[in-house]
Protein backbone atom coordinates (compact mmCIF):
# COMPACT_ATOMS: atom_id res chain seq x y z
CA UNK A 1 0.00 0.00 0.00
CA UNK A 2 3.07 2.20 0.43
CA UNK A 3 2.67 5.24 2.44
CA UNK A 4 -1.11 2.97 3.79
CA UNK A 5 0.01 0.44 6.10
CA UNK A 6 -1.57 -0.83 9.21
CA UNK A 7 -5.33 0.63 10.10
CA UNK A 8 -5.74 2.74 7.06
CA UNK A 9 -4.62 0.04 4.32
CA UNK A 10 -7.13 -2.30 6.25
CA UNK A 11 -9.91 0.68 6.13
CA UNK A 12 -8.88 1.18 2.15
CA UNK A 13 -9.55 -2.12 1.66
CA UNK A 14 -13.06 -1.92 3.37
CA UNK A 15 -14.57 0.71 1.43
CA UNK A 16 -13.47 -1.06 -1.76
CA UNK A 17 -15.45 -3.90 -0.59
CA UNK A 18 -18.19 -1.80 0.61
CA UNK A 19 -18.64 -0.06 -2.27
CA UNK A 20 -18.77 -3.22 -4.25
CA UNK A 21 -21.09 -4.42 -2.49
CA UNK A 22 -22.99 -1.19 -2.13
CA UNK A 23 -23.05 -1.39 -6.40
CA UNK A 24 -24.70 -5.07 -5.83
CA UNK A 25 -26.95 -4.75 -3.12
CA UNK A 26 -28.65 -1.70 -4.59
CA UNK A 27 -29.29 -3.52 -8.01
CA UNK A 28 -30.37 -6.78 -6.76
CA UNK A 29 -32.89 -4.95 -4.35
CA UNK A 30 -34.66 -3.01 -7.64
CA UNK A 31 -34.97 -5.66 -9.38
CA UNK A 32 -36.28 -8.29 -6.83
CA UNK A 33 -38.29 -5.55 -5.07
CA UNK A 34 -36.47 -6.17 -1.24
CA UNK A 35 -37.22 -3.47 1.20
CA UNK A 36 -34.46 -5.00 3.61
CA UNK A 37 -31.83 -5.39 0.80
CA UNK A 38 -32.76 -2.04 0.00
CA UNK A 39 -32.07 -0.92 3.47
CA UNK A 40 -28.61 -2.67 4.00
CA UNK A 41 -27.25 -1.45 0.56
CA UNK A 42 -28.20 2.40 2.13
CA UNK A 43 -26.79 1.61 5.11
CA UNK A 44 -24.02 -0.02 3.47
CA UNK A 45 -23.39 3.48 1.22
CA UNK A 46 -23.49 5.45 4.58
CA UNK A 47 -20.97 3.54 6.32
CA UNK A 48 -18.86 3.93 3.52
CA UNK A 49 -18.92 7.39 3.80
CA UNK A 50 -18.48 7.18 7.29
CA UNK A 51 -15.39 5.16 6.85
CA UNK A 52 -13.85 7.51 4.53
CA UNK A 53 -14.25 9.86 7.30
CA UNK A 54 -12.85 7.59 9.32
CA UNK A 55 -9.85 7.46 7.43
CA UNK A 56 -9.33 11.03 7.48
CA UNK A 57 -9.67 10.77 10.67
CA UNK A 58 -6.79 8.53 11.29
CA UNK A 59 -4.55 10.91 8.96
CA UNK A 60 -4.95 13.76 10.58
CA UNK A 61 -5.34 12.50 14.36
CA UNK A 62 -1.38 11.96 13.56
CA UNK A 63 -0.89 15.54 13.76
CA UNK A 64 -0.18 16.74 17.00
CA UNK A 65 0.42 20.75 16.33
CA UNK A 66 -0.26 22.71 14.09
CA UNK A 67 -0.19 26.89 13.88
CA UNK A 68 -3.60 26.90 12.64
CA UNK A 69 -4.80 24.06 15.38
CA UNK A 70 -2.23 24.28 18.78
CA UNK A 71 -3.80 21.07 19.96
CA UNK A 72 -2.74 18.82 16.55
CA UNK A 73 -5.79 17.13 15.48
CA UNK A 74 -6.46 14.29 18.19
CA UNK A 75 -10.04 14.73 18.72
CA UNK A 76 -10.02 13.73 14.54
CA UNK A 77 -11.11 10.68 15.81
CA UNK A 78 -13.08 11.63 17.81
CA UNK A 79 -15.10 13.68 15.55
CA UNK A 80 -15.33 10.71 13.03
CA UNK A 81 -16.42 8.60 15.49
CA UNK A 82 -19.49 11.28 16.05
CA UNK A 83 -20.18 11.45 12.32
CA UNK A 84 -20.92 7.95 12.10
CA UNK A 85 -22.85 7.16 14.75
CA UNK A 86 -25.12 10.49 13.32
CA UNK A 87 -25.29 8.74 10.01
CA UNK A 88 -26.32 6.11 11.27
CA UNK A 89 -28.68 7.44 13.28
CA UNK A 90 -29.89 9.05 10.31
CA UNK A 91 -30.27 6.34 8.44
CA UNK A 92 -32.26 3.76 10.86
CA UNK A 93 -35.34 6.60 10.69
CA UNK A 94 -35.34 6.89 7.26
CA UNK A 95 -35.51 3.22 7.07
CA UNK A 96 -38.08 2.73 9.73
CA UNK A 97 -40.22 5.41 7.72
CA UNK A 98 -39.65 3.47 4.59
CA UNK A 99 -40.89 -0.15 6.97
CA UNK A 100 -44.18 1.92 8.23
CA UNK A 101 -44.73 2.07 4.81
CA UNK A 102 -44.75 -1.26 3.98
CA UNK A 103 -46.86 -2.66 6.65
CA UNK A 104 -49.44 -0.13 5.44
CA UNK A 105 -48.44 -0.85 1.58
CA UNK A 106 -47.64 -4.80 1.81
CA UNK A 107 -45.57 -5.94 -1.37
CA UNK A 108 -44.10 -9.52 -2.04
CA UNK A 109 -40.27 -10.44 -2.76
CA UNK A 110 -39.47 -11.06 -6.12
CA UNK A 111 -36.32 -13.15 -7.47
CA UNK A 112 -36.24 -14.48 -3.53
CA UNK A 113 -33.12 -16.68 -4.89
CA UNK A 114 -31.21 -14.19 -6.02
CA UNK A 115 -31.93 -11.76 -3.02
CA UNK A 116 -30.64 -14.82 -0.57
CA UNK A 117 -27.57 -15.45 -2.85
CA UNK A 118 -26.54 -11.61 -2.13
CA UNK A 119 -27.60 -11.26 1.37
CA UNK A 120 -25.53 -14.48 1.86
CA UNK A 121 -22.14 -12.77 0.17
CA UNK A 122 -23.09 -9.63 2.18
CA UNK A 123 -22.87 -11.67 5.56
CA UNK A 124 -19.73 -12.90 4.17
CA UNK A 125 -18.16 -9.59 3.12
CA UNK A 126 -19.08 -8.02 6.51
CA UNK A 127 -17.56 -10.82 8.31
CA UNK A 128 -14.28 -10.28 6.67
CA UNK A 129 -14.48 -6.95 7.51
CA UNK A 130 -14.67 -6.99 10.60
CA UNK A 131 -11.83 -9.71 10.76
CA UNK A 132 -9.06 -7.74 8.98
CA UNK A 133 -10.50 -4.66 11.17
CA UNK A 134 -10.28 -6.35 14.33
CA UNK A 135 -7.09 -7.32 13.20
CA UNK A 136 -5.34 -3.85 12.66
CA UNK A 137 -6.87 -2.73 15.77
CA UNK A 138 -5.19 -5.08 18.24
CA UNK A 139 -1.82 -4.63 16.97
CA UNK A 140 -2.31 -1.09 16.54
CA UNK A 141 -1.39 0.10 20.18
CA UNK A 142 1.87 -0.82 22.12
CA UNK A 143 1.47 -2.66 25.48
CA UNK A 144 1.22 0.44 28.20
CA UNK A 145 0.01 3.19 26.21
CA UNK A 146 -3.36 3.87 27.61
CA UNK A 147 -4.12 7.26 25.53
CA UNK A 148 -3.86 5.69 22.52
CA UNK A 149 -5.27 2.64 23.66
CA UNK A 150 -8.51 5.08 24.34
CA UNK A 151 -8.22 6.97 20.99
CA UNK A 152 -8.34 3.93 19.05
CA UNK A 153 -11.30 2.47 21.09
CA UNK A 154 -13.64 5.59 20.37
CA UNK A 155 -12.74 5.37 16.45
CA UNK A 156 -13.15 1.27 16.58
CA UNK A 157 -16.49 1.64 18.40
CA UNK A 158 -17.64 4.11 15.58
CA UNK A 159 -16.82 1.73 12.90
CA UNK A 160 -18.00 -1.08 14.32
CA UNK A 161 -21.15 0.32 14.79
CA UNK A 162 -21.58 0.43 10.59
CA UNK A 163 -20.03 -3.41 10.29
CA UNK A 164 -22.61 -4.22 13.08
CA UNK A 165 -25.12 -2.35 11.16
CA UNK A 166 -24.11 -4.17 7.75
CA UNK A 167 -24.01 -7.36 9.24
CA UNK A 168 -27.63 -7.09 10.64
CA UNK A 169 -29.17 -6.41 7.33
CA UNK A 170 -27.60 -9.29 5.85
CA UNK A 171 -29.21 -11.23 8.20
CA UNK A 172 -32.15 -9.66 8.01
CA UNK A 173 -32.08 -10.01 4.28
CA UNK A 174 -31.27 -14.10 4.67
CA UNK A 175 -33.98 -14.55 6.78
CA UNK A 176 -36.53 -12.62 4.36
CA UNK A 177 -35.50 -13.95 1.33
CA UNK A 178 -35.34 -17.64 2.69
CA UNK A 179 -38.80 -17.61 3.52
CA UNK A 180 -40.45 -16.00 0.43
CA UNK A 181 -37.93 -18.56 -1.23
CA UNK A 182 -38.88 -21.76 1.03
CA UNK A 183 -43.04 -20.24 0.93
CA UNK A 184 -43.20 -18.78 -2.29
CA UNK A 185 -46.15 -17.13 -2.68
CA UNK A 186 -46.41 -16.93 -6.58
CA UNK A 187 -49.58 -15.36 -7.74
CA UNK A 188 -51.78 -15.19 -4.22
CA UNK A 189 -52.12 -11.73 -2.50
CA UNK A 190 -50.26 -11.00 -0.02
CA UNK A 191 -50.26 -12.23 3.55
CA UNK A 192 -48.12 -12.90 7.00
CA UNK A 193 -44.76 -13.07 4.49
CA UNK A 194 -45.45 -9.79 3.52
CA UNK A 195 -45.43 -8.58 6.73
CA UNK A 196 -41.78 -10.32 7.66
CA UNK A 197 -39.70 -7.97 5.47
CA UNK A 198 -40.85 -4.56 7.22
CA UNK A 199 -40.92 -6.34 10.91
CA UNK A 200 -37.16 -7.68 10.77
CA UNK A 201 -36.46 -4.09 9.62
CA UNK A 202 -37.97 -2.27 12.39
CA UNK A 203 -36.04 -4.61 14.38
CA UNK A 204 -32.28 -3.44 12.79
CA UNK A 205 -33.76 -0.64 13.27
CA UNK A 206 -34.03 -0.87 17.26
CA UNK A 207 -31.00 -2.81 17.57
CA UNK A 208 -28.67 -0.17 15.69
CA UNK A 209 -30.14 2.94 17.59
CA UNK A 210 -29.44 0.96 20.75
CA UNK A 211 -25.93 1.40 20.21
CA UNK A 212 -25.25 4.70 18.20
CA UNK A 213 -26.84 6.88 21.01
CA UNK A 214 -24.51 5.69 23.49
CA UNK A 215 -21.80 6.61 20.98
CA UNK A 216 -23.23 9.93 20.46
CA UNK A 217 -23.32 10.91 23.94
CA UNK A 218 -19.82 9.59 24.27
CA UNK A 219 -18.71 11.40 21.41
CA UNK A 220 -20.63 14.70 22.90
CA UNK A 221 -19.15 14.72 26.71
CA UNK A 222 -15.60 15.61 24.37
CA UNK A 223 -16.58 17.95 21.82
CA UNK A 224 -18.60 19.99 24.50
CA UNK A 225 -15.47 20.22 26.95
CA UNK A 226 -17.63 18.38 29.72
CA UNK A 227 -15.65 17.11 32.94
CA UNK A 228 -14.62 13.53 32.05
CA UNK A 229 -16.47 10.39 33.57
CA UNK A 230 -14.37 9.20 36.87
CA UNK A 231 -13.10 13.10 38.01
CA UNK A 232 -15.66 14.22 40.79
CA UNK A 233 -15.01 18.20 40.69
CA UNK A 234 -16.57 18.60 44.14
CA UNK A 235 -13.78 16.11 45.53
CA UNK A 236 -10.89 17.65 43.27
CA UNK A 237 -11.57 20.91 44.26
CA UNK A 238 -11.79 20.62 47.97
CA UNK A 239 -8.42 18.50 47.99
CA UNK A 240 -6.60 21.27 45.62
CA UNK A 241 -7.87 23.65 48.44
CA UNK A 242 -6.50 21.72 51.48
CA UNK A 243 -3.07 21.85 49.81
CA UNK A 244 -0.69 23.85 52.34
CA UNK A 245 0.27 27.15 50.81
CA UNK A 246 -2.58 27.55 48.50
CA UNK A 247 -5.00 30.66 50.27
CA UNK A 248 -7.18 30.25 47.36
CA UNK A 249 -8.35 29.01 43.65
CA UNK A 250 -10.13 30.02 41.14
CA UNK A 251 -10.79 29.02 37.74
CA UNK A 252 -10.50 25.31 37.76
CA UNK A 253 -11.49 23.55 34.55
CA UNK A 254 -11.03 20.13 33.15
CA UNK A 255 -11.69 18.69 29.99
CA UNK A 256 -10.94 15.52 27.63
CA UNK A 257 -8.67 16.50 24.73
CA UNK A 258 -9.52 13.09 23.55
CA UNK A 259 -10.14 9.38 24.27
CA UNK A 260 -8.36 9.44 27.97
CA UNK A 261 -6.34 12.38 27.63
CA UNK A 262 -7.58 14.71 30.28
CA UNK A 263 -6.26 18.15 30.53
CA UNK A 264 -6.64 20.93 33.27
CA UNK A 265 -5.81 24.17 34.17
CA UNK A 266 -6.28 26.77 37.05
CA UNK A 267 -5.37 29.18 39.00
CA UNK A 268 -4.02 29.71 42.90
CA UNK A 269 -2.88 32.51 45.06
CA UNK A 270 -0.10 32.04 47.27
CA UNK A 271 1.92 34.25 49.72
CA UNK A 272 5.17 34.04 48.11
CA UNK A 273 7.00 32.18 45.41
CA UNK A 274 8.32 29.55 47.85
CA UNK A 275 4.57 28.90 48.50
CA UNK A 276 3.64 27.93 44.93
CA UNK A 277 6.80 25.71 44.37
CA UNK A 278 5.73 23.49 47.69
CA UNK A 279 2.43 23.81 46.23
CA UNK A 280 2.74 23.30 42.42
CA UNK A 281 4.21 19.29 43.03
CA UNK A 282 1.23 18.17 45.81
CA UNK A 283 -1.47 19.71 43.50
CA UNK A 284 0.13 18.01 40.25
CA UNK A 285 -0.02 14.80 42.21
CA UNK A 286 -3.63 15.41 43.33
CA UNK A 287 -4.43 15.67 39.68
CA UNK A 288 -2.32 12.71 38.79
CA UNK A 289 -4.41 10.80 41.37
CA UNK A 290 -7.81 12.00 39.51
CA UNK A 291 -6.11 10.78 36.26
CA UNK A 292 -4.91 14.39 35.02
CA UNK A 293 -1.77 14.41 34.09
CA UNK A 294 -1.82 17.38 31.47
CA UNK A 295 -1.97 20.56 34.33
CA UNK A 296 -1.06 23.99 33.98
CA UNK A 297 -1.34 26.08 37.09
CA UNK A 298 -0.71 29.60 37.27
CA UNK A 299 0.38 31.08 40.07
CA UNK A 300 -0.77 34.72 41.47
CA UNK A 301 0.84 36.25 44.73
CA UNK A 302 -0.99 38.30 47.36
CA UNK A 303 0.28 41.41 49.55
CA UNK A 304 -0.81 44.14 51.58
CA UNK A 305 -2.61 46.64 49.04
CA UNK A 306 -4.71 43.88 46.93
CA UNK A 307 -8.36 44.68 46.07
CA UNK A 308 -10.64 41.92 46.52
CA UNK A 309 -10.76 40.50 43.03
CA UNK A 310 -11.60 37.21 42.44
CA UNK A 311 -8.42 36.90 40.09
CA UNK A 312 -5.12 38.62 40.58
CA UNK A 313 -4.20 38.69 36.72
CA UNK A 314 -7.33 39.31 34.84
CA UNK A 315 -7.08 41.25 31.28
CA UNK A 316 -5.19 44.22 31.54
CA UNK A 317 -8.13 46.17 29.56
CA UNK A 318 -11.22 47.00 31.64
CA UNK A 319 -13.15 46.62 28.43
CA UNK A 320 -12.42 42.80 28.52
CA UNK A 321 -14.68 42.17 31.71
CA UNK A 322 -17.64 40.82 29.95
CA UNK A 323 -14.79 38.33 27.77
CA UNK A 324 -13.55 36.46 31.72
CA UNK A 325 -14.65 33.30 33.41
CA UNK A 326 -14.29 34.89 36.05
CA UNK A 327 -15.96 38.36 36.41
CA UNK A 328 -14.31 41.51 38.05
CA UNK A 329 -17.71 43.10 38.65
CA UNK A 330 -19.44 40.56 40.90
CA UNK A 331 -18.95 39.14 43.97
CA UNK A 332 -16.95 36.11 43.69
CA UNK A 333 -19.42 32.96 44.97
CA UNK A 334 -18.29 29.71 46.56
CA UNK A 335 -17.89 26.85 43.71
CA UNK A 336 -18.47 29.16 40.81
CA UNK A 337 -15.65 28.80 38.76
CA UNK A 338 -14.14 25.99 40.63
CA UNK A 339 -13.98 29.27 43.32
CA UNK A 340 -12.76 27.83 46.81
CA UNK A 341 -11.35 29.43 49.80
CA UNK A 342 -9.42 28.16 52.27
CA UNK A 343 -10.42 30.26 55.42
CA UNK A 344 -13.96 31.59 55.47
CA UNK A 345 -12.90 33.70 58.67
CA UNK A 346 -11.08 36.52 56.78
CA UNK A 347 -13.91 37.48 54.27
CA UNK A 348 -14.87 40.76 53.82
CA UNK A 349 -18.62 41.99 53.82
CA UNK A 350 -18.94 41.77 50.35
CA UNK A 351 -16.54 39.75 48.90
CA UNK A 352 -14.44 36.40 50.01
CA UNK A 353 -11.06 37.66 50.40
CA UNK A 354 -9.31 35.19 47.57
CA UNK A 355 -6.07 34.16 50.40
CA UNK A 356 -5.31 37.76 48.79
CA UNK A 357 -3.01 40.59 51.48
CA UNK A 358 -2.72 44.25 51.12
CA UNK A 359 0.17 44.94 48.76
CA UNK A 360 -1.38 43.51 45.86
CA UNK A 361 -1.23 45.78 42.50
CA UNK A 362 -4.06 47.04 41.68
CA UNK A 363 -5.87 45.98 38.32
CA UNK A 364 -7.94 49.25 37.18
CA UNK A 365 -11.51 47.88 36.56
CA UNK A 366 -14.50 49.42 37.21
CA UNK A 367 -16.02 47.47 39.77
CA UNK A 368 -18.11 49.44 42.38
CA UNK A 369 -18.10 46.44 44.87
CA UNK A 370 -14.82 47.00 44.77
CA UNK A 371 -14.39 50.75 44.71
CA UNK A 372 -16.36 50.25 47.97
CA UNK A 373 -14.53 47.74 49.72
CA UNK A 374 -11.22 50.18 49.41
CA UNK A 375 -13.14 52.72 50.44
CA UNK A 376 -13.61 50.44 53.65
CA UNK A 377 -10.35 49.14 53.92
CA UNK A 378 -9.09 53.06 53.51
CA UNK A 379 -11.70 53.81 56.51
CA UNK A 380 -10.70 51.71 58.92
CA UNK A 381 -6.73 52.58 58.09
CA UNK A 382 -8.08 56.17 59.09
CA UNK A 383 -9.78 55.16 62.19
CA UNK A 384 -6.75 52.80 63.10
CA UNK A 385 -4.08 56.05 63.10
CA UNK A 386 -6.48 58.13 64.67
CA UNK A 387 -6.64 56.20 67.48
CA UNK A 388 -3.12 55.20 67.76
CA UNK A 389 -2.41 59.32 67.54
CA UNK A 390 -5.31 59.90 70.65
CA UNK A 391 -3.54 56.78 72.65
CA UNK A 392 0.32 58.68 72.12
CA UNK A 393 -1.26 62.28 73.46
Amino acid sequence: MGRYSGRSSRLILMCVVSLALFAVEISVAYVGNSLSLASDAFAVLSHLISMIIGLFGVRFSRIRWHKANTFGFSRADVLGAFGNSVFATALMFSIFVEAIKRFINPQKTEKALLVLIVGIAGLFFNVFNYVIFMDCCYCQAPQGDTETVMEIVLFVSGVLLHVMGDALGSVVVVVAATIFYVLPLGNAPCNWQCYIDPSLTVIMVFIILSSAFPLIKETSIILLQMVPKGVNMQLLTDRLARVPGVSSLHEVHVWELAGGKNIATLHIKCQTPTDYQDAAYKIRKVFHEAGIHSVTIQPEYTDHKTTQLLCSSPCISKACDSQLCCSQRDPPLAKTNGYTEKNDSCLPALHKDNGSSKNDIEIPIESPLAEDSVKNVKNCDVSKQSQLSSTRL
